[in-house]
C-alpha cells in the first residue's frame, strides 16, 4: 500500500517548496509515489511476452464471435477483449452488449521548470501534473459526452492549452511553461465507474472501463484475469455480468476524491 500523510497548507509548503499552497485547505502527501514511462513499460511487457512465446500482431483487424468463441473465424478455448475505446463495438458486433462509453480527455507536455516538480492532483479543479521525459505532463479535460472512437478530435483544444498554462503558472510560481505538444485521447466509462473485468459469455472475457486508470492497474488486471480464465474467482466486484448491457448512464470523471 501507499503511505499517505494528511497535511495542511503550511505542512505542504514545507514539503514541496515549489508549490503555491496559500489557497489549499487540505492535502495529502504520498512520499513513496512514483511515475512510469508508459511507452517504455508497454514495450518491456511486449518483449517479455514474446520471450515466453506470445505472438503479437499489430495493425490487424480482429472480429469476435461466439458459440463457439472465436476471433477472425478461428476458434479458441478463451478470448479476452481488451480493446479500450473500441471494446463496446467489438462486442456489439458479436451480439454481446456492454455498458461502456468512450469519452475524450486531454493532456499536454511542457518544458522542464527550474525546480523539480512533484506529481500533483488538484481535486478541486480536476487536473494533474507530473514529471515527464519532456519536462512536465499535465492533463484533465474529461468531456462528459460519448465520443466516436473512430472519429474524434485528436489534437488538444486551444482552450485546454490556455487553461493549463494558467494553472501551471499559478500552482508553480515562477514557472513559465513552454508547451511542447498537446493531444486528446479516449477513456471508457461504466455506470458505476468500476471496470468490467471477467467472463461475459462462455469463454469470452472482457477487460475495459477503467475511467482513465487502466495503466496503473494493468499488472493486477492481467494477473486477476489470468486467474479467472484458469478457473479462479477473478474480482467479483468487477464481474461484467452485474450489468445487462442496456443501462443508460451519464459519463463521470474517473479521478474523484469524495
Amino acid at each position: 500500500g501507499r503511505a499517505v500523510e494528511h497535511a495542511d497548507a503550511d505542512a505542504l509548503a514545507a514539503a514541496v517548496p515549489a508549490l503555491h499552497t496559500t489557497d489549499i485547505v487540505a492535502a495529502a502527501i504520498a512520499r513513496d509515489a512514483a511515475v512510469v514511462d508508459t511507452t517504455a513499460y508497454a514495450r518491456l511487457i511486449a518483449d517479455r511476452a514474446r520471450d515466453r512465446g506470445v505472438e503479437i500482431r499489430t495493425h490487424e483487424p480482429a472480429s469476435v464471435a461466439t458459440d463457439p468463441v472465436r476471433v477472425n473465424d478461428t476458434a479458441y478455448d478463451d478470448v479476452v477483449v481488451a480493446a479500450g475505446a473500441h471494446t463496446a463495438r467489438v462486442l456489439a458486433d458479436a451480439g454481446v452488449p456492454v455498458p461502456l462509453k468512450p469519452y475524450r480527455v486531454q493532456a499536454l507536455t511542457a518544458d522542464a521548470p527550474a525546480a523539480e516538480l512533484p506529481t500533483v492532483y488538484d481535486a478541486t479543479a480536476g487536473y494533474y501534473v507530473r514529471p515527464h521525459p519532456e519536462g512536465v505532463l499535465a492533463g484533465d479535460g474529461t468531456e462528459p459526452v460519448e465520443a466516436d472512437p473512430d472519429d474524434y478530435g485528436r489534437d488538444g483544444d486551444d482552450w485546454f492549452v490556455d487553461a493549463m498554462d494558467d494553472r501551471l503558472r499559478d500552482r508553480f510560481p515562477g514557472y513559465e511553461p513552454a508547451v511542447e505538444r498537446s493531444w486528446a485521447g479516449l477513456c471508457t466509462a461504466t455506470p458505476d465507474r468500476d471496470p468490467l473485468l471477467g467472463e461475459l459469455r462462455d469463454g469470452l472475457y472482457v477487460a475495459a472501463g477503467w475511467q482513465g486508470h487502466g495503466f496503473m492497474r494493468a499488472p493486477a488486471t492481467g494477473a486477476a484475469l489470468a486467474d479467472d480464465v484458469l478457473g479462479g474467482d477473478g474480482v467479483p466486484a468487477f464481474d461484467p455480468t452485474r450489468f445487462d448491457g442496456t443501462e443508460q448512464f451519464a459519463i463521470a470523471e474517473g479521478m474523484v476524491v469524495e
